[in-house]
């Protein structure tokens, strides 16, 4: 398959890409199972987190001072920011869990449309058990990468927020690290449908770090829109599909032996 070379700029484009896959018939029920699971859990979820903002942004403006009343739009913005950052990442990172037995297919049928090779899908139930098994595993490692760092994140990210000038960067903060976040677990579907180690992952994406967060940061974007990140979620899965395949994989990485 012919494709334009990925840049930071152009790597965004292909969570649209992975929009136009998801009603390819070797995907569509892929797709379809883990939206309806994840419609009945973060339909709930978004709105006791919509109703406690509300109530949470009341309750902190209420209690700035009078002589403070002109950094209330500030204070809604930046915190609205950051919810957002907070909601998407927190969505991907639960729903990613729930999907993950499905993505790890998913990953494997892209990859097999990529090379333009359908014999390569699997079809038979004891292949799609082995690489749901596979990819529900590889998923509790990421958690294991994510969880201590992202906590850390966090900490760093409410001290800065009490500081006052310097507070505007904690969405900056935890938006960069989400992102970061976010293009790891999206290139690691395709590389361990390729049989490569977490560690190898996370070296190939700091090797090419603009490029990860580029693709991440759209990733978190996405999620962060409700209703609407329920395509957009497995569209970022074929889309770093596609990144892995046309920028991250073993054909790229002549760089990888200097």
């Amino acid at each position: 398959m012919i494709s334009q070379p990925i840049t930071p700029f152009t790597a965004p484009s292909l969570i649209r890409e992975g929009f136009n896959l998801l009603w390819h018939p070797q995907l569509r029920w892929l797709v379809m199972l883990p939206i309806a699971i994840n419609i009945l859990l973060f339909g709930a979820a978004t709105w006791s987190a919509a109703a406690y903002l509300s109530s949470w942004l009341d309750w902190l403006i209420n209690s700035v001072p009078d002589w403070l009343q002109w950094l209330v739009w500030i204070i809604w913005l930046l915190f609205g920011l950051l919810t957002l950052v907070i909601y998407g990442f927190t969505f991907t990172l639960l729903a990613n869990v729930i999907g993950s037995p499905f993505y790890g297919i998913i990953a494997e049928r892209v990859i097999a449309i990529e090379r333009g090779d359908p014999q390569q899908i699997a079809s038979t139930n004891a292949a799609l058990y082995a690489t749901a098994w596979r990819s529900f595993r590889r998923e509790l490692q990421i958690i294991r990468y994510m969880l201590p760092r992202t906590i850390g994140v966090t900490l760093l990210t409410l001290l800065v927020s009490f500081v006052p000038l310097i507070n505007i960067v904690a969405p900056l903060i935890a938006g960069s690290w989400a992102a970061w976040l976010l293009a790891i677990q999206y290139l690691d579907y395709p590389a361990d449908s390729n049989r490569l180690m977490f560690d190898q992952v996370i070296q190939r994406a700091r090797e090419q770090r603009v490029l990860s967060l580029s693709f991440g940061l759209s990733a978190l974007v996405a999620a962060a829109i409700p209703v609407a990140n329920l395509l957009l979620l497995p569209a970022s899965v074929i889309g770093g599909t596609l990144l892995w395949q046309r920028a991250f994989g073993d054909a790229n990485q002549h760089v990888m032996q200097h």
